[in-house]
């Protein structure tokens, strides 16, 4: 009897042995497999990603500095044609204020002060042309011809430069003797004076002027 209890005491220890055991392994068995999920599921090492991050970020750096240096000269190119096109602006500004100064366009009131004038110097005309009727009955033909012929050729005291017209007005221009910049330029229309010499009338290649003591005088238009 002794025997067999013992021999049933080894078998019942084994039989505890192998459910202990079955059960470590068991457990084992599931934390192994844990941690095979766990490493699949695991996020890829970062470290060549990174690496290929700094790369390219170092690849564009180094490309800045030549686009920097391209930008810094179109800059000094753009500031150049700026200056150039300020300069070429400015001569245009004082062109335009040297032409307005020599020959500034008439107003309504400069032409109806010209209408004036022109009325004026028909009037002033119609009286020279009549005065020297009484005085030439009294004096002998003969004597006064010679006189008269050496001063029937004054040097005009101006030059004439052309025609210019403002609408339907034209004007002569014309630039006093001595002088020689533009503002001192005369638009002149018929009944105007310039030193002495007064326009009577502007044809289409002269310009007849009255000249005190001498009567007319036609001078050729440039």
């Amino acid at each position: 009897m002794k025997v067999h209890h013992f021999q049933a005491l080894v078998l019942g220890a084994l039989c505890l042995g192998a459910a202990v055991l079955a059960a470590v392994t068991y457990n084992h068995q599931q934390q192994l497999t844990a941690l095979l999920v766990a490493l699949e599921n695991a996020p890829a090492d970062p470290v060549p990603a990174l690496r290929r991050d700094l790369d390219a970020l170092g690849v564009t750096l180094a490309a800045l500095p030549p686009q920097v240096k391209a930008q810094g000269e179109h800059q000094r190119q753009q500031d150049a044609a700026f200056a150039t096109l300020s300069k070429q602006l400015d001569e245009v500004s004082a062109s335009l204020k040297a032409i307005g100064a020599v020959s500034p366009s008439p107003t309504k009131a400069d032409l109806a002060a010209m209408d004036q004038r022109l009325g004026n110097a028909e009037i002033a005309i119609r009286a020279l042309e009549v005065r020297p009727a009484t005085p030439s009955a009294q004096t002998q033909p003969a004597a006064p011809a010679k006189p008269a012929a050496k001063a029937q050729a004054p040097t005009p005291p101006f030059t004439l430069l052309g025609i210019e017209t403002r609408g339907d007005v034209r004007f002569v221009s014309a630039l006093p003797a001595g002088a020689h910049a533009l503002s001192t330029v005369h638009l002149l229309q018929p009944g105007d004076s310039l030193n002495g010499w007064q326009l009577k009338v502007l044809r289409r290649n002269q310009a007849v002027f009255q000249v005190p003591g001498l009567g007319e005088r036609s001078l050729p238009l440039p």
